[in-house]
Formats: structure tokens, sequence, C-alpha cells
């Protein structure tokens, strides 16, 4: 199956899904709150179903309901104490996955995981020493089964090849029943680390953070607002484009924001300023940027993780870029762009929603059109992707002519 993108700057407007990163973390939260919670969306992607999935895994009611603005999603909560085993499946949502493998054995006494193909080949590593370490029996690799329930008061977690670990240890802390000590050790996303502690205390229950020191003190979550601002993540492949001389305007970009991909204008700025971009905490955000590199050249550095991701991140990138035109060069941790000419062609996603993404933001600088294989790969987190940028249309530069 192809989708084509005409080549060419956009204009118009176009509605921001929610942020991903944002709704997995509201959705357990309301989970986790005596009361449970509620949360609006204006669509559910392929893993956002599957975090809702884990909470009826675990025990919880969730109710969907469309509305005419969207989707709202009331979630009962789920017991602190379960007896019964559990079977987690999580089909490709690392985030589901890595958050789950750290806070269901908080929960439950015995827990089975699985997983998709691509999903299982990735690192598990780091969570299932994180429950070793603390009591927890694990068998491994695939199905993951946990033994034991997971308790901790002052503890560390290793996060050099991925923050959702953590972020499942700081969920795991509220089940604790009292104050707990975390020490990230070598944190990579680390602002996605912070944006956990920050949701827990606007929850109600408060965060200390001294760097990579989390003090989770007692108490109960009280307080989930439903409203779930635009994705940042979605959203930097829209700056790239406007950056490239289209005018599209975001109707829902957040001013001000806790998501970690925020950091876009400021690798914008580096990368005008030609010096090396460092993208240690924010490795998805190489997609973008990258297009962005062709107009005038960059390097990336920091990008080891990504070979580990959906696919080989690094990879993929450095073959669309080449499929139009663009000469790239890439180490195990560096990317190099060329400066060069967008030229039409044909670009494979490799099942990476990412890629999708990108290759339309190539695409309004691409003197013509670019052709993508496996376009559903979009769905994972934004189902209503090429109905959104379909109806955006193409600049007329003749309209602005005397």
């Amino acid at each position: 199956m192809l989708f084509t993108f005409r080549g060419g700057p956009r204009e118009g407007s176009l509605s921001l899904p929610p942020s991903k990163s944002l709704v997995h973390r509201k959705i357990i939260l309301a989970a986790l709150a005596p009361t449970g919670g509620e949360v609006h969306l204006s669509e559910i992607s392929g893993d956002i179903k599957e975090t809702i999935n884990l909470i009826k895994s675990l025990g919880g009611k969730v109710t969907i309901t469309d509305t005419s603005t969207g989707f709202h999603i009331k979630i009962a909560p789920i017991q602190k104490n379960i007896t019964a085993p559990v079977r987690i499946h999580v089909n490709e949502s690392a985030t589901t996955l890595r958050i789950a493998l750290v806070l269901a054995p908080a929960l439950a006494d015995s827990v089975t995981f699985t997983a998709g193909a691509r999903l299982a080949a990735r690192p598990m590593e780091e969570g299932i020493r994180f429950l070793r370490e603390n009591g927890v029996k694990v068998t491994a690799p695939w199905p993951i089964k946990t033994t034991g329930r997971l308790t901790f008061q002052n503890t560390e977690i290793h996060a050099e090849t991925t923050g959702q670990f953590a972020t499942g240890a700081l969920f795991a802390a509220l089940a604790q029943n009292q104050s707990t000590t975390l020490i990230v050790k070598n944190p990579a996303s680390r602002p996605y680390i912070h944006m956990t502690a920050r949701m827990i205390t606007d929850a109600g229950v408060k965060v200390e953070e001294t760097h990579d020191a989390y003090i989770v003190h007692k108490g109960q979550i009280h307080s989930i607002t439903p409203h779930v601002e635009g994705d940042l993540s979605h959203a930097a492949y829209f700056i790239v484009a406007n950056e490239m001389g289209s005018r599209i305007r975001l109707e829902n970009l957040p001013a001000r924001s806790i998501q970690g991909d925020r950091k876009i204008y400021d690798h914008i700025h580096s990368l005008k300023r030609g010096v090396p971009v460092d993208l240690t905490h924010t490795p998805d955000l190489l997609m973008p940027l990258a297009v962005l590199a062709t107009q005038t050249g960059a390097t990336f550095t920091g990008i080891r993780r990504l070979r580990t991701k959906e696919t080989d991140r690094i990879a993929a990138t450095a073959a669309m870029l080449r499929a139009l035109g663009i000469n790239t060069t890439a180490t195990e941790d560096t990317l190099i762009v060329a400066p060069g000419t967008i030229a039409p062609g044909t670009v494979d996603t490799f099942g990476d929603h990412r890629i999708a993404f990108a290759a339309f933001a190539a695409a309004c600088a691409a003197t013509g059109p670019i052709a993508l294989k496996n376009p559903e790969a979009a769905n994972k987190s934004w189902p209503g992707f090429y109905a959104a940028v379909e109806k955006l249309p193409l600049i007329d530069e003749n309209k602005n002519i005397k």
C-alpha cells in the first residue's frame, strides 16, 4: 500500500492530537486514584488503546463515551492488592509495557507479560534488574513472568536505555503506603521522568525532586484534569515544515508545557548556529530535525538509543533522506546530514509512525511528490494524521504576485 504526499509548502490550520506521553500517565494516575478519574481525548491511538487495556487487565473498569467533540474515557480505580494471576498484553506499545513491568508487580502477586514481536526484541533489562533487586522473582525473556510483590522504600533504578522504567517506579511508589526515595542512575530522557514527577504532584501527591533523586511522599491521588494539551512530539514536524516555508497554524499548540519535546525550539536554534545537536534526552526529535537539516546541514549526537526503537530509527531516517536525494553519514551514535534539495521519491516507514510524519515534513520542501510505503504505521500514535494533513492546501505562490 502506498500513500502519496504532494510536494511543496502547505498552509492552513491543524489541530494536534493529545500528547501521548501525557495521556498514558493520566490514565494510569486516574486508575491509581481512590475514586478513579476521567480523560477527554479527540482521538485514541493504538498505543493509548494498550494502556486502556492495561487498566482493564489490572481489574479496572474503563468506559469510553463517543461525544461530538471526541472521547470521554472514565476510569474506575484498580485494586492495590491483587492476588489472582494477571496477564498483560501490550502489542507494540513500549511505554505501556515498560511502565507496567514495574508498576504491576507493585499491585499484583503474579503477572505475565506478552508483547508484539518488534517490542519483544527491545531492551527490558533495566526494568527486570530493578524488580529482582527489590525482591521480585522474574522469569525472562518471553513471556516475562513476575512472582512476588514489589516493595521498596529507598532504592535506585538504572535508566541509561530509557526513562520509562523510572516512570513505572514512580507510579509503583504510590502503592507502597509509605514515603519512598528513588535514585535514577544515568537517566536518558530526563525530561520525561520529570514530567511523571510533576504530574504526580499536580494530582495530589507531593514529589520532591533533586537532580536525579525523587522523594515520593505518602498520599493519595485526588485530582485528575480531563483535558490533555496538544502533542509537541507531533507538532515538531509542522514546526519544521514552517521553518522551511510552510504556514501551518497549530490550533492547540501549548505555549508552556512539561513535555520533553518542547526542546524542539532550542534544537532548531542550535541547528541554525551550525553546532552539533545533542539529542541525548530528546532522541525522537531526530526525525523532524534531520528533515530541517537538509536546508543547512547538521550533525546529531546522543542518538544511540534510537537503534532499538520501533525500528532502527537512525538507519530508517538515513534511508528516508537518501531516497530523497540527501547525503547522510551514520555511526552508532551520530547522524550527519548534508544540505541539499529534497527530490521526489519513495520512502518506507519500516513500520515506524515517526518516519511517516517525517516524510510529510520532507514533502513540504520537496520538488515533487513523496510516496510512502506502509503508511498505516501512523495509526500507532495518530490515527487521524492523513486526514488532517490532506486538508492543508499547497501554498499558491501565484496569488502573492501583484
